[in-house]
């Protein structure tokens, strides 16, 4: 019908020039909430280089008939809408009435749902929220297996009281259960592999959950384009599932980029990745990265194997330049991991040729060439809604490596590190974020690199200083490090305008020289940040300074967040 209605004014268009827009009289909704439903962007008042909204003569009545509809769904029934016109604005009278207040909600459900419904009783009926919580009840439904529900939602309004009496009612049946598995999958691609990265089999109770993990599972795949698991050919309360894959048709693909960092200054990246190497989604990559004060080469086998298991081996290169010393290793690593989601568990293998050179203090930063061997484990619990921009969830990660002094290692030691955060909306666009992190270095025999051990300050430590610049220094001015590190993070994140975001933030580190840190010498900062943000994730600068010494400052560049 819009499309008739517009092919109808199509001539008159033609010789019609639009007339400002505005509204009078509305009050509950804002002009601009107004302006959005037809579709017309009402400017900023910085933008001033932007037009005021407009519109043509004849698309007033089908305007209006919008308005109408829309204070209809928000509970105002009897609103009425009047246009005026000039020779330059179309002023639209709005009287608001009385709206429909629910009076009533009765909800019939075995499981707990009332949490779905979106109002309560005086508030007003919103009909996007009374089908916005059906759909909520449904999905609560089929995460609990039953995908054979059956629901009646229903609302009764009183024009005459003003007054909307709701009804949420939903009957489970039998509960619901994965049946026979079929694979759809490509030649290069065993389809018993894909089936094993499921997070159902044959015979366990259906959720909805479990098919949405399934997905991000095969997704993580690179070798994977396209995945269908179809689950709409049901029989009673059976739900057989029909996996289909397709994998990329260019397998090999090249990256390369420029960028800066406040860390580690300019820097280049260069890589070539093959997403399918000899099949069965195993990947071959190989990368450059090179900046001002690193470098580093290395090759990565990536090998899928079965339930969602991972086997890896690296080798690489990198020679670092710290302040005092310069860093070099030769190293080779195998891990194995298995990956489910939230969580993640691997076991690694580093052998690793370390060498310390250039000294300019031996004493603190021993010139050393260093084999040392060191199974490792790290476990992984991740529940942020995206990694580089999040606005809620959590983030665990435990690491611990070491070795045993012998004929074949040149120490002794054991290293620990514990990280983790909190996100939490508190409200639209506005967010607080919370993080630590713990780790300590104990050294019972031999020597291990001085690059081992923790330094502290910069984008993604204390902002208050610049990179690995916290704590104790030499007679040269150079940073000595931690064997024990304590660092904490709060911010506030809101919006500005438009893509800009805000950030208020506070650090907090502790450092020592023990097994445990030095809580009596806290080094703190606060500043404030901004946010643009990009595809590729938020474009931050932060700004940051010890309140206990201002001249003690420093200014911060990365992409994305902390956190």
């Amino acid at each position: 019908m819009r499309i008739v209605l517009l092919l109808l004014a199509a001539p008159f268009l033609l010789f019609s020039k639009p007339l400002l827009l505005q509204f009078s009289g509305n009050e509950k909704l804002s002009s601009r909430e107004l302006y959005d439903t037809l579709g017309l962007n009402l400017p900023y008042a910085i933008e001033v280089w932007e037009d005021q909204p407009a519109m043509d003569e004849v698309m007033v009545s089908q305007g209006v008939s919008a308005l109408v509809s829309y204070y209809r769904s928000k509970g105002y029934f009897k609103a009425k809408i009047t246009p005026i016109i000039t020779a330059t604005h179309i002023t639209l009278e709005i009287v608001e009435n009385k709206p429909i207040i629910v009076s009533n909600v009765q909800v019939n459900s075995v499981l707990d749902v009332d949490k779905m419904v979106e109002f309560g009783q005086r508030d007003l009926f919103d009909q996007d929220k009374f089908s916005s919580s059906k759909n909520k009840i449904k999905k609560r439904y089929h995460e609990a297996g039953y995908c054979n529900a059956t629901f009646n939602s229903k609302s009764w309004v009183d024009l005459e009281t003003h007054e909307a009496h709701v009804l949420f009612e939903a009957t489970p049946n039998e509960k619901c259960f994965f049946g026979a598995i079929t694979i759809e999958s490509t030649p290069n691609i065993e389809g018993n592999l894909t089936k094993s990265m499921l997070h159902f089999d044959e015979g366990d109770p259906y959720s909805l959950e479990a098919i949405q993990k399934s997905y991000e599972a095969l997704y993580t795949q690179e070798a994977i384009s396209r995945v269908s698991i179809n689950d709409a050919d049901r029989l009673d309360n059976i739900v057989p599932i029909t996996l289909s894959i397709e994998e990329v048709q260019k397998p090999i693909r090249f990256s390369a980029g420029l960028g800066y960092s406040s860390d580690q200054g300019f820097g280049t990246q260069m890589g070539i990745k093959h997403r399918n190497f000899l099949g069965d989604m195993k990947t071959l990559s190989l990368d450059g990265k090179f900046t001002q004060i690193k470098q580093e080469a290395s090759a990565i086998l990536s090998i899928p194997l079965y339930d969602r298991f991972f086997a890896y081996g690296e080798v690489g290169y990198w020679d670092e330049i710290f302040d005092g010393y310069r860093s070099q290793s030769v190293f080779e690593k195998i891990t194995l991991k298995r990956q489910d989601i939230p969580t993640s568990y691997l076991i690694s293998m580093l052998f690793d040729q370390a060498k310390t050179y250039e000294s300019t203090n031996t004493e603190s930063f021993p010139d050393s060439n260093l084999f040392i061997p060191s199974p490792g484990i790290e476990f992984n619990i991740d529940t942020r809604d995206k990694l580089l921009e999040p606005t809620k969830g959590d983030w665990i990660n435990v690491r611990g490596q070491g070795s045993i002094y012998s004929t074949i290692s040149d120490a002794t030691y054991f290293k620990t590190l514990l990280s983790g955060a909190h996100i939490q909306s508190i409200w639209e666009d506005h967010i607080v974020a919370a993080r630590v992190k713990w780790g300590t270095l104990r050294v019972y025999e031999g020597q291990v690199p001085s690059a081992y051990r923790f330094y502290a300050g910069g984008m993604n430590s204390n902002r208050a200083y610049a990179y690995r610049e916290l704590g104790p220094k030499d007679l040269n001015g150079d940073p000595l490090g931690f064997n024990a590190l304590l660092e904490g993070t709060l911010e506030y994140r809101f919006g500005i305008y438009d893509d800009f975001r805000g950030v208020l933030f506070s650090d907090l580190t502790y450092g020592g020289n023990s097994y445990l840190p030095d809580y009596a010498l806290p080094y703190l900062g606060v500043g404030v940040g901004i946010r643009y943000v990009t595809p590729v994730g938020p474009i931050a600068i932060d700004v940051g300074v010890d309140p206990g010494d201002i001249s003690q400052y420093a200014l911060h560049f990365r992409i994305g967040e902390l956190f």
